[in-house]
Formats: C-alpha cells, structure tokens, sequence
C-alpha cells in the first residue's frame, strides 16, 4: 500500500466535501498549503462512509466514498446468511465456472483464491480511508492553524477511524485474535501517518496489530476532545469510539474491559428500534432511515437498504423466532410469502425488496453495544443479566403474544442465545462473519456451518482457511510483505 498524498486537483473533486474548485481557489492562495488550516481538516473528515450512487468504483466519484468497501455479500455467503445478488445458485453449481462466488457457496478449499482476486475494493478503500482521511489529519492536526480545542477533536475522531478500519482489515485479511497464537498469526500492515511512499509496508502480526489499534484508540481518548454528539452520524463522537473500545477488547477475550466501554457507549445512546411499532401489528410505517436513524452510533453500509438481498433458508428455518415482526407479519418480500419465489434458485430463499429499512453493513448501533455487553456478562458469569439483555432485543422483534423470556443457567447456554439473536440482529452486514470467526478460536463455542443445495451438502469447519479473504493481487502486486495468510 503507497501513501496517496492530497493534492489540490483531488481535493476539488471531493464535490460533498467542497463547494467548487473556484471557490476553493479563491480563498486559499497558489503555493499555500491546502491542508493548514483546522478548518480544511474538518472538511476531510467529512467522508462519505456510505455507497456513492452507481459510479465506478475506479471514478473519483468512486473513490471518494466507500461504496464497495462495505459490501457484506461475499462475508454473508461465507456464513450462509445471504446467496449472492441476481446470481443463479443452479447455473452456478451446474456449469464450469470456478469463480470466488462458486468458492464460497461450495466451501472448496482446493481453488486458488488468490488468482481469482485480482482486485478487492474492501481492502483498496479502507486503507484508502485510512491514508487519505484518517492519516491526512493525525499528520496535519498539530500544525494547522485555527482552533486547538477542535484540532484536538479532528485528530482524535481520525485515530479511531484509524483503529477501526484497520480492526476491519486484520478481521478480514488474517485469523481471529487468538491470545495464544497472535503473537505468530501473520496479520496486516498497520499504517501509520508516518507512512513513506518509497518503502513497502511491512505485514504486522495479528497481536501487533491489535497492539497498534488499542493505542490509537487510547490515543483518541487521551485527547480528551471528543464529543457527546457526532457531527452526524458518519463522523466519530464518545458512543462509537467506547463502542468500538469495546468490540476491540471483546475480540482480544478482555470481556471486563469490554463490559466497561460497553457501558459507557450505552449511557450515551441505548436506542434499540422497536418492531411491534410498525404495521401491521402496530401503527407506523415499516421504514428505517439510511443515515439518521437514532439507533446509528457510526453509519458505514453499502448501498442503504438490503433491496434484491436473498436471505438463506437456513436462517429462515433456524434462527427466525416464532412471532418474529418482520419475518412473520411485515413479509418484506417478493412476493410476501417467502417459499414462492427465489431469484436465486434456491427454494425457499426470499428476496428483500424494497422495503427501506436501513442496514448499517459495517458500522456500529446501540444494538450492537448491547450485544456486546450481553456476552461480556455471560463471559464473567452473569449469566442472568446477560439474559436480560438478550430478552429485552427479543421482545423488541417478537410480537406480545407470542414472546416468552428465554432462561440460562450457564454461560454456554446464554452464549447459544445470543448467538441465535445475533444472528437475525446481523443480517445484511458483516458482523455474523466476525463474529463466528471470532467464536471460532474457542473449542466450546465452534461450529461447523452446513448448507444442502440441489441434494448436494457442502460444510465450512471452524478451521477452514476460507475464513481468512486472500490479499488481492492489487496489494500483493506491489508489495511483497503481502504474504497469504490462510
């Protein structure tokens, strides 16, 4: 990965982050650097984390947004939450064609994936995320010109861009933290603003990327400069940074940590969206905002609304509760019976359309935090208030006449819950995938994902190097620390 340097040309095509290149020009005299004022970085910062319209992902407009970089459909056929969009499963599994989709729908592990990966937009954009907006400012905050108290603010909302792209990157691109094993499991460059476009940069481990993200986030918090309330909800505030704390430490197995930022990200928004308000079996409009919907602590998705998604039967059959609003009374499907139409060739595999309730593919909610807190709780052996938690989402996607408090005695019991909870909670992003690879590393909490197609049944073990995505060859090509890492 090569440092991309701002240059002026670029930052006038940012058209949502700037007026016009005339303007731009006129206040900012020719030789002056473009990026010396707090005020330019705030400007920086104001990325578009969401999908871009339908450009080119190699435009500027393509750029300049995070468009593909948050598309969870390859993650989510991965785990068999979704199949992918407008793709026959048939004709797929039917004809010669080898491709990743195959590859991940037939769990084959003898495909070499790497070749088949010549570009990957998840890892072009995050690091271009990181290069360009979080990096841009941790290197220009302390000697812009303009207030301090907000320049303060700028660096620390960039450090925790920072943590979290990279926390993205390592989940994808390498194993699961695994405390036994990180110090060794290769990992990912960690890229810091310090970054020299004539050096390749070297591949961290997995702990010592853990390492470097932990100390940007106590870095943000250091600052003390953050604020209550984001700007909106695509620029970093208190709740999403503890949120992302939080996530961080659940991964490295410090549930007390963890259970702490959780808590705090809570007191600052614990707004769960609750389905029996929406018709038919309440009043409202079945409607979820893309950008703006109160439960957001960080809005970072592809495209919006799951429009065209196919969900697997599997989760249909398995984890979809009896009296499930949206699944059993609002049918957003075509038609709205579920089992009588499939694109995607598969019986019973129900195509999401239209219905504009929002997907925050890769960013965080309150939701979230609490899922988050709820294992931490089971983790430290309060089981019955991690069941709490989990009754309380439970009872916001069931309807009252057939919702029933779930009991545990055990931490194995109400891990099973939540991952059962979670599971509906996460579709259309790419927390199911993290979440299971995460799971993974521990021998109680393993499992085998099964899916029968056509009468053929193919199986994903806990171990299967297809959990690891290859470094694509637009990374590998230029740089030759890349190394594999499945």
């Amino acid at each position: 990965m090569k440092k991309i340097i701002f240059y002026s040309t670029i930052l006038c095509s940012l058209t949502f982050l700037l007026p016009g290149c005339s303007k731009f020009t006129e206040i900012t005299p020719k030789g002056s650097n473009i990026l010396g004022r707090v005020s330019d970085l705030d400007l920086i910062l104001n990325y578009n984390f969401s999908y871009n319209g339908n450009v080119a992902p190699t435009s500027l407009a393509g750029t300049t947004s995070a468009g593909e970089a948050f598309n969870p459909v390859d993650a989510e056929t991965l785990v068999d939450d979704l199949y992918p969009t407008a793709i026959n499963i048939t004709t797929l599994l039917s004809g010669s064609t080898r491709d990743l989709n195959y590859t991940l729908i037939t769990y084959n592990e003898t495909i070499d994936r790497k070749n088949l990966s010549i570009s990957d937009a998840k890892y072009e954009k995050l690091y271009f995320i990181i290069n360009n907006v979080a990096n841009v400012v941790i290197l220009n905050a302390d000697i812009a010109t303009g207030d301090r108290a907000k320049a303060n603010q700028l660096k620390a909302e960039a450090y925790i861009i920072r943590a979290y792209m990279h926390y993205l990157l390592v989940n994808f691109y390498a194993k699961a933290y695994n405390p036994a094993t990180a110090a060794a499991d290769g990992g990912i460059p960690y890229v810091k603003e310090d970054n020299q476009i004539s050096v390749p940069n070297t591949k961290s481990t997995v702990a010592e990327v853990y390492t470097n993200i932990v100390a940007d986030i106590d870095a943000a918090f250091a600052l003390n400069s953050l604020p209550a309330t984001p700007v909106n909800n695509m620029r970093v505030a208190q709740g999403f940074a503890y949120a992302v704390r939080a996530q961080v430490l659940l991964s490295m197995r410090n549930y007390t940590g963890a259970l702490a930022a959780a808590n705090a990200s809570l007191a600052i928004n614990s707004t769960v969206i609750d389905n029996n308000l929406f018709a038919p079996v309440g009043t409202a409009t079945f409607t979820k905002p893309i950008l703006t919907s109160p439960d957001n602590l960080f809005y970072a998705a592809y495209k919006g609304y799951p429009t065209l998604n196919t969900i697997s039967p599997d989760v249909l059959a398995n984890y979809f509760e009896p009296g499930n609003v949206i699944n059993d009374y609002i049918k957003p499907y075509y038609p709205s019976v579920p089992a009588a139409f499939s694109i995607c060739g598969v019986t019973g595999a129900p195509l999401w359309y239209t219905a504009p309730y929002a997907a925050n593919t890769a960013g965080l909610t309150a939701n979230d935090t609490y899922l988050i807190k709820a294992e931490c709780l089971a983790r430290t052996q309060n089981v019955n208030a991690a069941m709490d938690i989990i009754n309380s989402i439970r009872k916001k996607r069931i309807v009252a006449s057939v919702y029933a408090p779930l009991t545990a005695v055990t931490e194995a019991q109400a891990i099973g819950y939540l991952k059962k909870t979670a599971r509906v909670e996460n579709l259309f992003t790419f927390k199911t995938y993290l979440n299971m690879k995460r799971w993974n590393t521990e021998d109680p909490y393993k499992e085998t994902i099964t899916r029968t197609l056509n009468g053929a049944t193919y199986q994903l073990k806990p171990e299967s190097p297809l959990w690891i995505f290859p470094f694509p060859q637009s990374g590998t090509s230029f740089n030759a620390n890349l190394s594999q890492n499945y």
